[in-house]
């Protein structure tokens, strides 16, 4: 059998894991179904939709429970490379298609969302600590301005955080199964790249995808800036612009959450950036005990790839949502969410972020070209910037 490797060991263990609480969850749906399930909802997935809530719910524990049979069986080395990668098709075509949604994208954003308020804060201190031209330029205006922003709007502010927290609680239970479903699919993803990865098929397309991760991080980049700026608008007086843009009668809850889902799209073009940038490499020196030290591969391409596969995921059944023949919502979905485009880009993007680096430690690169030098860990300070 061929050797299992750190990163398909990782890969396949989180699929399995993941797996086999999904499988749990279906086998109550199906033997209490009088407590309903997941997919008693047809919007919580395109298979619901198509062919209602039981099949759904079969679909879903039987793919669960292949996913656990295979998944230890990989882990024993019991399983050739080519089952385990035609398992890992079946088991991304279930869990990464048909039992997705567009409630993923939806669940995703609204929880970055509700950090940006602590990342920005976070954020601005740490250019008040390192930075000291930056901290009287940038920092402690923007701190003032937030402090000014927060109580001027400070009803606003407990209205959303109410309304927010609210919706958590009464939601709870529908966003973890969401979010399980992400990391079953998002796991059997990675295990299908890694099993893949080796080949000489694998390798052409990897040095491909380095030779243009510029362009194509550069790509994925632009994919959230419509939703930004759209969002953008939301602080815009309603009679400036279309009511398609700008829906009348926004309260300031409204635009304060239109602001926060706006920063949440921004911050990914920034991280986008950040794969083919030196602070992607290599911590920048605000950063608090890790400046200078190396960025660990995982740290950029866990997170990213996570982000492409909810991207990828979504794509499909937003497009599918979209009543028939309704040409002007199918265009104006796939413009501000463009998730056909920018999943895939992304995915490349993070591919390519990945050879990159790797090829930088097989070459011995030095700090000052970025890579991971060869013999040097991940741990040993380098010049950031």
């Amino acid at each position: 059998m061929d050797p299992l490797t750190r990163t398909r060991r990782d890969a396949l263990l989180t699929a399995t894991l993941t797996s086999a609480v999904a499988a749990v969850l279906g086998l109550g749906w199906l033997l209490l179904p009088g407590r309903g399930g997941f997919y008693a909802d047809p919007s919580n997935a395109w298979l619901a939709s198509l062919a209602g809530t039981t099949t759904a719910t079969v679909v879903h524990t039987v793919a669960a429970l292949l996913g656990v049979a295979v998944g230890l069986a990989g882990l024993a080395r019991a399983l050739p490379r080519p089952v385990v990668a035609v398992a890992g098709v079946l088991e991304l075509l279930c869990f990464g298609l048909l039992l997705q949604s567009m409630g993923t994208l939806a669940v995703t954003g609204y929880l970055v969302a509700m950090a940006m308020p602590a990342v920005l804060v976070v954020l601005l201190l740490q250019v008040v600590r390192r930075y000291p031209v930056a901290r009287w330029v940038v920092g402690v205006p923007a701190l003032a301005a937030l402090v000014v922003g927060a109580v001027l709007a400070r009803e606003a502010l407990g209205t959303l955080t109410v309304t927010l927290t609210s919706a958590l609680a009464a939601q709870g239970s529908r966003l973890l199964v969401v979010l399980l479903l992400l990391l079953t699919g998002a796991g059997w993803a990675a295990t299908l790249a890694a099993t893949a990865a080796g080949t000489p098929r694998a390798a052409r397309a990897t040095a491909w995808v380095v030779r243009h991760r510029r362009a194509i991080t550069v790509a994925a980049a632009c994919g959230p800036l419509p939703y930004a700026l759209l969002r953008l608008t939301w602080l815009l007086p309603s009679d400036l612009l279309s009511p398609a843009l700008v829906p009348e009668g926004l309260d300031l809850t409204t635009r304060v959450w239109g602001l926060l889902l706006s920063s949440g799209a921004w911050l990914g073009v920034v991280l986008t950036l950040g794969l083919i940038r030196p602070w992607g490499e290599v911590f920048p020196r605000w950063v608090p005990r890790l400046a200078g030290q190396r960025v660990p591969v995982a740290a950029a391409a866990a997170p990213g790839g996570l982000v492409a596969a909810v991207l990828c995921f979504t794509a499909v059944p937003m497009l599918v949502a979209v009543p028939e023949g309704n040409l002007t919502e199918a265009a104006y979905l796939a413009l501000v969410f463009p998730c056909w485009f920018w999943g895939p880009t992304l995915a490349l993007a993070v591919w390519g972020y990945v050879g990159h680096r790797r090829a930088d430690v097989g070459s011995g690169a030095t700090g000052g070209s970025g890579g991971d030098g060869a013999g040097r860990s991940a741990s040993t300070p380098v010049t950031a910037g």
